[in-house]
């Protein structure tokens, strides 16, 4: 026998109990439950020899760490003689006083056992007549999600779930849960989207209701409530990066669209500086929606090129995603590491290090051209910067900005006339200019 055995209740009366899990709470010299509101856990109440835990708990104790006072208590007595731990629900699911106390009796040398319990997912996959392996149901707890929406509200990247396949949420206790949580889901789902509330499910009190995701934020929460959330059909659900993924390669297909068929890394090569320019025009205006618009554009011909690189075998869009995701990670040891900048040149001189021990560990890279600008960089830009660190040795008359930009226009109209490409031009008397350097 273990020194501690978990066993999980259910929902709480005990015709929901395993015959396993009855037998050890009947043999069981003493017992601690953790006692939940709405639960009915009135025949274990009654009994001497139970302690209820939940007095126990620490509310104002960081996340994670509120149950170490009844797990201590738990462990304390199991130094005595065996005791079973009694859940609701699963033992398993979703409970960091059963993490707590195998943590404190693995420190203490004490063995434990688990029993499982039926558990609210088992009852509401009954209630809502769903499979959830088939259905892929993406399960998740309502006080994680809504704490990472109180600690970092701004980072979406944290909220992995994906509209295209049913949630089942449990945990969402209060409208402290709920707020957050409504913030998080809005990011993927739009707001007249409807979820299915399931209150006290199994039990002869179950109730659901309907309600959109814009009334999820005022909804009081509840102790024995879920919330289902249906999934979208795959082109509906536009807020998920992976389903502009799958409309790219959808046109791609044979049986696609003949014009992005046609394409290539080449062919595209000037739509990618045009989609550029246009963000910059959005960014310039001050336009805040006319820039998602154009910022979407330039993420399409990302997943563009990506996908036919993919299909030529070369990488995929995920290729990508990791070779930046670990540059920019690498670039940072500041942040995700165990170096640290106080400013701004602290951070340019991390930068540089790194960069130069990529450079050494790393394939030679095309090399930039002479000038140490990129090679398809516009003559005019890679004037400007080119001038700046190396200016032309020359005794320039005085003169004005407007007869300065009447001079230049006047000579770009002059290569114009004369059948040339003022780019061309500019980019060569550069070139030359870098070799005299």
């Amino acid at each position: 026998m273990a020194d501690i055995t978990i066993v999980g209740l259910g929902p709480g009366p005990a015709g929901f109990r395993t015959v396993a899990v009855q037998q050890a709470l009947d043999t069981a010299s003493h017992i601690y439950l953790r006692n939940h509101p709405g639960a009915d856990f009135v025949d274990l109440l009654e009994r001497p020899n139970v302690t209820d835990v939940a007095t126990f708990r620490d509310q104002g104790a960081p996340s994670g760490r509120r149950w170490q006072a009844a797990a201590k208590a738990v462990v304390d007595g199991a130094s005595s003689g065996p005791v079973v731990l009694a859940i609701p629900g699963h033992a398993r699911f979703g409970e960091m006083l059963t993490i707590e106390t195998m943590r404190e009796a693995d420190a203490r040398g004490l063995s434990v056992e688990v029993l499982d319990g039926i558990s609210m997912i088992d009852l509401l996959s009954t209630s809502l007549d769903i499979d959830p392996v088939l259905r892929r149901v993406q399960l998740m707890d309502g006080r994680s999600v809504s704490r990472g929406q109180d600690e970092a509200p701004f980072d979406g990247g944290r909220f992995a779930a994906t509209p295209r396949h049913p949630m089942l949420i449990t945990h969402v206790y209060d409208n402290a849960i709920m707020r957050p949580l409504a913030a998080q889901l809005s990011r993927i789902l739009p707001q007249d989207h409807t979820l299915t509330l399931v209150s006290d499910a199994g039990l002869p009190g179950q109730s659901m209701e309907s309600i959109t995701l814009a009334g999820l934020a005022e909804h009081p929460g509840g102790p024995m409530l879920a919330i289902y959330v249906p999934p979208l059909e795959d082109l509906d659900a536009t807020r998920d990066p992976r389903t502009l993924q799958h409309i790219v390669a959808r046109l791609r297909r044979p049986d696609g669209c003949p014009w992005d068929r046609k394409q290539d890394h080449t062919t595209l090569r000037d739509s990618i500086i045009d989609e550029a320019y246009e963000v910059l025009d959005a960014i310039d205006a001050g336009d805040s929606a006319n820039l998602a618009e154009e910022l979407g554009d330039l993420i399409l011909l990302v997943m563009m090129h990506a996908q036919i690189a993919e299909e030529a075998g070369t990488f995929t869009l995920e290729d990508v995603y990791d070779t930046v995701s670990r540059k920019i990670i690498r670039r940072h040891p500041h942040v995700f590491g165990d170096m640290s900048a106080e400013d701004a040149g602290d951070v340019i001189g991390l930068w540089q290090q790194v960069k130069a021990q990529e450079k050494a560990d790393q394939p030679a890279k095309p090399e930039k051209a002479a000038d140490g600008q990129p090679h398809s960089m516009p003559a005019l830009t890679r004037a400007t910067r080119v001038l700046k660190e190396h200016p032309l040795a020359q005794d320039l008359p005085p003169s004005t900005s407007e007869e300065r930009s009447q001079a230049l226009l006047a000579a770009v109209a002059d290569l114009v006339a004369h059948g040339e490409d003022p780019e061309t031009v500019l980019r060569q008397a550069l070139v030359n200019h870098a070799t005299n350097l």
